[in-house]
């Protein structure tokens, strides 16, 4: 059996010449944000890192070992080529530590969410009981 060298899935060339849906090599996209500096947008599973970047410190790409590449402390890239006509070097993503956004709430279940909290701490004292302290004389 034949795998893509770009995706390294399964290759399903049959003698029809049919390919399979490769997702090819994808750019990182990254953005410098005010009071949060380097975010990393896009992280492809294969891409392509020129080796000017690891040189040019403000674009936040490190070694993280002979053969790792750590970009902004959000994902990390295993070196597995290099591309002499682009002069960059060949990734596949590792680890990504990026959160996961959470997906939207619908009307209902925030509606649901709010009447179970009313039901629960709606009411003055169920949350936090209070205790009525007495003044002492002299106080």
């Amino acid at each position: 059996m034949t795998v893509c060298a770009t995706c390294h899935e399964p290759d399903t060339h049959d003698h029809s010449h049919a390919q399979h849906d490769c997702p090819g090599i994808g750019d990182i996209q990254i953005a410098r944000q005010l009071g949060r500096g380097i975010i990393v947008n896009t992280a492809p599973r294969r891409t392509r890192i020129a080796l000017a970047v690891l040189a040019d410190a403000k674009w936040g790409a490190t070694m993280h070992d002979s053969d790792q590449i750590n970009i902004a402390d959000q994902v990390l890239y295993q070196v597995t080529g290099y591309d002499p006509e682009t002069a960059s070097l060949v990734l596949e993503l590792v680890k990504d530590w990026r959160s996961i956004p959470s997906k939207q709430l619908t009307e209902a279940e925030a509606e649901e969410i709010r009447s179970r909290w009313q039901e629960l701490y709606g009411k003055a004292g169920t949350a936090h009981p209070v205790e009525l302290l007495e003044d002492e004389p002299g106080a």
